[in-house]
């Protein structure tokens, strides 16, 4: 047992001055880029090295949030509770160096049971001093592939706290629970492997940082990153968001009905809370969407408009309190079915820029067609099981002052997968991928484009594919006067088929996929012709768009052509 878990060894006997505590809070954040190279360069899964989704953080010997990567926008928030969790099952005079604790609780992070967190003490000169916490998105879970769950239970493997290691020691029970019930089990317990590697070198650089600048511990430097943090967070907000209630709201694709996400802000002096009172119930499908995963888009939704800039701790997200009802689909009850999480959460910012639209108009943006989360399970030809996740990208919408980006997802900024990445680890053939004309929603500034995403599976066995989004029935909106984008929709062999649930593909069937674009931003009139003739000769939009949307005739297209 460890005999020295104080959470305090010697203090600094000198102040932090202004440049010290910068050269230190930035040496900090890059003890956790450190880490994240580590888990990029160990992980088997492309869901991780190509699309980035996962996160490392720092927490303080109580769990309190100090230092995050620069990665996924979800998992570098404060979205996890797991390091408190934890604690009260496995409390801190009981650990040890090279204790690995384990958990994918989707109440305690990031809102379903594929995101695994590994959680590590990290010790000092024989005392713990910090926590390190790094998660990932498994390619697969276990669970079922050929329906819709209707219980968590039913959507994989669920990990209690547990001890993933042991005193340095791998814990060769866990390991082997975990292989056994997954489809791949040398790539999930690999990826494991891959989140407890970067804790170790976190450990690692940690001690580098503290030794280096003669310190026994984080006391000093993490209370002035927490108060400075807060501090600079309230200003932004009291300086950006004018006091007042403000309600905002956004539907999001349900299966029987569409859900509604309701919100309410009120803002007073550099604080905000935000209600989600009147939002839908939770539903009987497995697109809720847990709290913790509620509050992290909610959060980093208004850092977004207040301080874009500030590194992510508990600090900067003190000022912003987040509720939900219990039993709503933002905020259900265990064991409600949560896998399709994104197709709801994602969502989230849209009604509160709803909220803000008029508050805030200079740091606005246009609902955004984010992605499509593809999963994609089966065989290779020499028989060997594959699992995997892609993600498509759809438009960034139209922001305040500029046209929106071409397949940049938003909220999550996760990335896509090269075709050439794809098609070497998936029996998959990309026919096309191209941007989708007249997707962006006509303005002043237009919303970005979505893409025109379609793949063959070159399997001799069937493959299981499910393609979820959170808005095909609806387009995405424009804001102030811009038109609403495109909304996207899923083929199989040319037939329409509804998203969100899993379909067999047999060897030359061909799945479709149109990504919505977004939402154009003030009244297309005030577009500049210049940029709609730009648009017309580079395909972005079709003549008959720019007809329709912008009022160019034939002639003017016809003239700007021969200008060139």
């Amino acid at each position: 047992m460890n005999d020295s878990s104080t959470t305090s060894g010697t203090r600094s006997a000198r102040p932090l001055d202004p440049i010290d505590f910068e050269i230190l809070w930035n040496r900090l954040v890059t003890v956790t880029d450190e880490a994240a190279y580590a888990v990029v360069r160990t992980s088997m899964s492309k869901v991780v090295v190509e699309g980035r989704d996962f996160g490392v953080h720092l927490h303080d010997p109580l769990g309190r949030q100090l230092a995050a990567d620069v990665s996924i926008a979800s998992k570098t928030g404060t979205t996890s509770i797991a390091v408190k969790e934890l604690l009260k099952v496995f409390p801190a005079a009981t650990l040890n160096p090279g204790d690995v604790l384990v958990t994918n609780n989707p109440w305690w992070i990031m809102g379903h049971l594929n995101d695994v967190a590994v959680v590590m003490p990290l010790f000092y000169k024989k005392r713990l001093v910090a926590f390190a916490e790094c998660m990932a998105h498994m390619a697969d879970i276990g669970g079922s592939l050929s329906g819709s769950p209707r219980e968590v239970f039913e959507e994989g493997l669920i990990i209690p706290p547990l001890k993933a290691a042991i005193g340095g020691q791998e814990n060769e029970t866990f390991f082997a629970m975990l292989e056994a019930n997954v489809r791949v089990p040398r790539q999930i317990a690999s990826d494991v492997r891959a989140l407890m590697t970067g804790c170790h070198v976190m450990e690692a650089k940690l001690g580098e940082y503290l030794n280096a600048h003669a310190m026994d511990n984080l006391d000093d430097i993490g209370g002035a990153i927490l108060s400075r943090s807060e501090a600079i967070m309230r200003q932004s907000i009291a300086e950006t968001i004018p006091n007042g209630t403000y309600h905002g709201e956004t539907s999001v694709d349900g299966f029987d009905e569409p859900l509604t996400v309701r919100v309410r802000l009120d803002v007073e002096d550099g604080r905000v809370k935000v209600d989600f009172a009147g939002s839908s119930p939770q539903s009987t499908q497995g697109i809720n969407c847990t709290f913790v995963y509620t509050h992290v888009w909610a959060t980093y939704t208004l850092k977004c408009i207040a301080a874009p800039g500030l590194p992510n701790n508990d600090g900067t997200f003190a000022p912003i309190e987040v509720v939900a009802p219990e039993g709503s689909f933002l905020n259900p009850r265990f064991p409600a079915p949560v896998k399709m999480k994104p197709s709801s959460g994602h969502y989230v910012p849209i009604a509160i820029l709803d909220a803000l639209v008029d508050a805030v108009p200079k740091r606005m943006l246009a609902e955004s067609g984010n992605k499509f989360l593809v999963y994609v399970a089966g065989q290779h030809s020499n028989s060997k099981p594959f699992s995997d996740l892609m993600f498509v990208m759809g438009g960034m919408g139209a922001r305040a002052t500029k046209d929106g980006l071409n397949c940049i997802s938003f909220p999550a900024n996760s990335s896509n997968l090269p075709v050439e990445v794809l098609e070497s680890v998936m029996p998959l053939r990309v026919q096309r991928k191209a941007l989708r004309p007249d997707s962006g929603g006509a303005g002043k500034y237009r919303g970005g484009l979505g893409q025109v995403f379609e793949v063959v599976s070159t399997s001799p066995a069937p493959l299981t594919i499910r393609a979820e989004h959170g808005k095909l029935k609806t387009a995405p909106r424009g804001f102030r006067g811009g038109k609403d984008g495109a909304a996207g929709s899923v083929t199989l062999n040319g037939k329409s088929i509804p998203d969100k649930l899993p379909v067999i593909l047999s060897e030359g069937d061909s799945l479709r996929l149109e990504i919505p674009g977004s939402g154009g931003m003030y009244a297309p009139e005030g577009r500049d012709k210049a940029a709609v003739m730009h648009d017309l000769e580079t395909g972005l939009i079709t003549p008959a768009a720019a007809a329709r949307d912008y009022g160019l005739g034939a002639a003017d297209a016809g003239q700007g052509k021969s200008d060139k």
